[in-house]
């Protein structure tokens, strides 16, 4: 007999979520936070998560579970600290409406070139299990760009419409026409954040499976939400400024509001506050685990500095505002042997005929990124002021720093020459573009990764200062709230902030299965 389908008017009773691969519950995080017109409290309601990192569910529960501090609107779910693979659902068919989750997705990852966690990529096998045991109206999958075009979901497409998995259909990417090509076709799946009022542009592949054999529920409903922030309002900010712009929806968000309100916070040190660990009852494992976890700590408490080497803080002094790493090159570090330092550039080329750092010649100072050029100029000599430099050890694994005598209107003074770059980056003019790279004011920021407290990784130094992003600004561009309690070590916290999935993409996906299970009346 097929599920009971809707009333003619909306229901009260709420919708029924599974979480799987639920990490610290960015997906749970957006479907609470959707409210329909009126509403006074969340109409989904989370019946379980399944999740195996052991500090990630314990941010997890510490948000939706029993020992949640947050106003908690419905019985807590059931919290699984555990692999997916074997586990049991205690649900049976008509007790969960929708089931979500992101799979692992490291496999699929343009940036696992070496296949590292590929087998991994099989445990998406594992959602489609639980799918076909507990029976949703509907389902998500999110992941990473590079799913729709592996042969996982091709496999999918597939089984969908047959075997047990033949009362499912797949909705129709946005935008999807009949001449697509398959690689077109694919693209159309992917949403980007930033079209849903995210800080940040950030593509994840959402494919949402629906039953088809509900009565009262047609699948053709069922839609993708509909952009609530335009791109191409953003791109052309400055020519419809003041000017009145009916068609398109607001402009995308940009960094520079979170940024200002940073710039009145109060760094604190380097690392997490101190305080006991909190045990939580409801993450159980074998024999020998431990239910003991470093926190919670709540989002406001995560703006705290790193402790980078000096030769980073220079760096960072020497890449100007949208700047990357490839400003870097011909810039030096000059040490002098009193205690002062600053940045040079060197005019023309900084290397010989053989590729080697040529550090003797011209040099004009750099102030924050930006080349005084009408500033004085420097002469780099060898300690007998000549051509001749001894190289000097630099702490790092291939030298790159120099013994020299530095000129200023004809006073020499010895000091310490350090080349800012690498002969890799200075190797590479494609590609890594946003490696030591500064988010742009004006835009959004790249996709928020699990190190982004490295700016070697990505676009992750701050638009202006000479720092990285901080845990606080990371989890603040992925739209999670002041109030957020988190568990584990600073890496931990930085891993599950990175794997979440945007909290305002997340609402939108909400906004747009509500429609569907709970139409309003005609």
């Amino acid at each position: 007999m097929a599920d009971a389908g809707p009333s003619s008017s909306p229901s009260i009773e709420p919708i029924t979520v599974l979480d799987l691969f639920a990490g610290c519950g960015g997906l749970t995080e957006g479907f609470h936070q959707f409210r329909p017109d009126s509403a006074e409290r969340p109409v989904f309601r989370s019946l379980g998560a399944v999740e195996w990192d052991r500090d990630a569910a314990a941010s997890y529960a510490m948000n939706f579970g029993k020992s949640s501090a947050r106003s908690l609107d419905f019985e807590a779910p059931q919290i699984f600290c555990r692999d997916i693979v074997g586990w049991e659902p205690p649900w049976t068919k008509g007790e969960v409406d929708v089931v979500v989750g992101g799979p692992p997705c490291q496999g699929f990852s343009g940036l696992n070139r070496n296949g590292v966690g590929a087998e991994r990529n099989q445990l998406w096998q594992e959602f489609i299990r639980v799918v076909i045991e507990v029976q949703p109206k509907v389902f998500v999958i999110e992941n990473v760009d590079r799913f729709v075009r592996s042969p996982e979901f091709a496999d999918l497409q597939n089984r969908i419409g047959n075997g047990d998995l033949r009362n499912y259909e797949l909705r129709e990417a946005p935008g999807t026409k009949a001449d697509d090509s398959d690689r077109q076709r694919a693209r159309r799946y992917l949403l980007n954040a930033a079209d849903y009022g995210a800080m940040q542009a950030r593509h994840r592949a959402i494919v949402i499976g629906v039953r088809n054999d509900v009565d009262g529920l047609r699948p053709v409903r069922m839609q993708y939400p509909e952009p609530t922030h335009s791109k191409e309002r953003w791109k052309k900010r400055n020519e419809l400024q003041g000017l009145p712009v009916p068609v398109l929806p607001p402009a995308w968000l940009t960094v520079d509001s979170l940024f200002r309100r940073t710039a009145d916070m109060r760094l604190t040190g380097t690392g997490l506050p101190s305080r006991d660990r909190v045990r939580i009852e409801e993450i159980k494992g074998g024999q020998n685990f431990r239910n003991e976890f470093e926190g919670p700590f709540r989002t406001r408490e995560l703006h705290f500095a790193r402790n980078p080497e000096p030769i980073s803080l220079a760096r960072y002094d020497a890449i100007p505002p949208k700047g990357n790493r490839k400003d870097l090159r011909g810039r030096f570090i000059c040490r002098l042997d009193d205690g002062q330092d600053f940045i040079l550039q060197k005019v023309g080329e900084f290397r010989d005929t053989t590729g080697r750092i040529a550090p003797h010649g011209d040099y004009l100072g750099v102030i924050r990124g930006e080349l005084a050029a009408n500033g004085p100029r420097y002469q780099v000599r060898g300690m007998d002021g000549g051509r001749t430099v001894s190289r000097e050890p630099s702490g790092r694994s291939k030298s790159q720093a120099f013994r020299v005598t530095v000129f200023e209107r004809g006073t020499g003074r010895s000091a310490i020459l350090e080349y800012l770059s690498t002969d890799s980056w200075d190797a590479h003019d494609g590609g890594a573009g946003d490696v030591m790279g500064r988010m742009h004011n004006d835009a959004p920021s790249v996709t928020i990764r699990t190190e982004f407290f490295k700016p070697e990784k990505g676009r992750y130094l701050h638009p202006t200062a000479q720092r990285p992003i901080t845990h606080y600004e990371a989890a603040m561009l992925q739209g999670f709230p002041d109030d957020f309690l988190w568990c584990g070590s600073k890496t931990a916290i930085a891993k599950q902030i990175g794997n979440a999935v945007p909290i305002p993409l997340g609402t939108a996906i909400a906004r747009s299965i509500y429609e569907y299970l709970r139409p309003a009346m005609p």
